[in-house]
């Protein structure tokens, strides 16, 4: 039987501001990366992490230390990163026949643009259940490194993996994106700037081809999250804004250890999407303040392209079904192949709040006549076994007297704390 929480509000005043603190999770993005950066260069440290360390975090790690450990059986749980990130690894790095696998939705996650880039190049690669989709067998084999051509339009982790396999790479080696586009380019950035950091530089030579120039200068760094000090999520972040959009003006939320500019492609995004809704960002000492002023884009309704960072579309969605403000969403199509259907799982969960999505192939948008109500006492939403829907459906206990929330434990997988966080705003009472 799920686990299900009760979710109302907390705070008595709904017109006095609130002034909150939140602890963010590290970044996920930047962490996953040097792990696999480690692994790679043979300098996978074993640690024991803190409490509130991203499941997908620990999935990763657990998986590259079971590979080094001499497991021929690699789970990586639910994490897609861990999923393509490994399947890249083991490809060049295995002696051995390695079975990689993963639960809940992994294997109806496609995986096949990756597999195919890496074929080939050599790798030898197999479909144990369904073509195009986990669990693979990996074998041992033998790399011509030629170039490849690579579909990355659905996921630029497809990308990433193939750039993150630079201590193995010869200089020249290409990866040509154009013929089918990227999504999610500021994470493929992300991935350059960080590796370009130890000195693995990439070039975008013309939009979409990628070509590794080679190691500049003798890395004297470790690249280990813990020696490093990651700086904070910006994608966890996001719910922050979300709920800091829907309290009233003047409420503030202090959130340490985020970096301004970011090497997180999601930090500029969301700042610029949330200044419309009248959400003011802010350096301080320790971190960024944001501000819930009066000042908000005037509109007759919410537009933006999300292609860049498909991981915001939750939170946003949430703030404005919340707000009450019609919009209009593009570039929104992968998110069909995440942890969930998300565009589906958004559209199902806030029908039973009276408000009805209507979903396009590659668009998400709300007219805004169809005012947010609960039918019955509690609705009960599910989240879909997705984190990031859980937590933005949380957030519209502000606007609905009562909430019943399935799996609120699947928040784990990207923000262990969320619910401590929110706690000063609302309830949860698990039943």
């Amino acid at each position: 039987m799920k686990s299900t929480s009760s979710l109302t509000r907390s705070y008595r005043d709904p017109a006095a501001p609130l002034h909150l603190r939140w602890t963010l999770p590290p970044s996920k993005s930047l962490w996953a990366r040097a792990l696999l950066l480690d692994a790679l260069r043979g300098k996978l440290p074993h640690f024991d992490f803190a409490e509130g360390t991203p499941l997908d975090i620990l999935a990763l790690h657990a998986a590259l230390l079971a590979y080094q450990e001499g497991k021929e059986e690699i789970n990586v749980s639910e994490s897609g990163t861990a999923m393509r990130f490994v399947c890249a690894y083991l490809a060049v790095t295995t002696q051995r026949p390695v079975r990689l696998s993963g639960t809940g939705r992994q294997h109806k996650r496609p995986i096949a643009p990756l597999v195919e880039a890496l074929r080939s190049q050599g790798a030898k690669i197999t479909y144990l259940n369904h073509e195009g989709y986990p669990p693979l067998l990996i074998e041992p084999s033998t790399f011509a490194w030629q170039g490849c051509e690579l579909d990355a339009s659905s996921s630029s982790q497809y990308l990433s993996a193939l750039l993150l396999l630079a201590p193995t790479l010869p200089i020249g080696f290409e990866v040509d994106t154009r013929r089918y586009g990227l999504a999610s380019r500021p994470y493929a950035l992300m991935t350059i700037a960080q590796l370009r950091e130890q000195g693995f530089i990439w070039e975008e030579a013309t939009g979409g081809l990628f070509s590794y120039q080679g190691k500049v200068e003798e890395d004297s760094r470790s690249t280990s999250p813990l020696d490093r000090g990651y700086e904070a999520d910006w994608s966890a972040a996001s719910y922050a804004y979300a709920l800091l959009s829907l309290l009233p003006i003047g409420s503030t939320i202090e959130l340490s250890e985020l970096a301004l500019p970011s090497l997180q492609g999601d930090a500029a995004y969301l700042v610029q999407l949330f200044t419309q809704l009248g959400v003011h960002t802010e350096k301080a000492e320790a971190g960024i303040c944001i501000t819930h002023t009066a000042e908000e884009a005037k509109r007759a309704h919410f537009t933006a392209h999300m292609s860049d960072c498909p991981d915001l579309v939750p939170a946003v969605v949430a703030a404005l079904v919340g707000r009450g403000e019609a919009f209009a969403l593009s570039g929104v199509a992968h998110l069909r192949i995440k942890e969930s259907d998300r565009l589906q799982a958004l559209a199902d969960e806030l029908a039973k709040l009276g408000v009805k999505l209507t979903l396009g192939p590659d668009s998400l948008s709300w007219d805004g006549k169809t005012p947010l109500t609960a039918h019955g006492s509690a609705p009960t939403l599910s989240p879909h076994g997705d984190h990031r829907i859980a937590m933005a459906l949380a957030l519209l206990a502000l606007r609905v007297t009562k909430l019943r929330m399935q799996e609120p434990e699947v928040v784990a997988k990207s923000f262990p704390c969320f619910w401590q966080e929110v706690a000063p705003c609302i309830i949860q009472q698990t039943k």
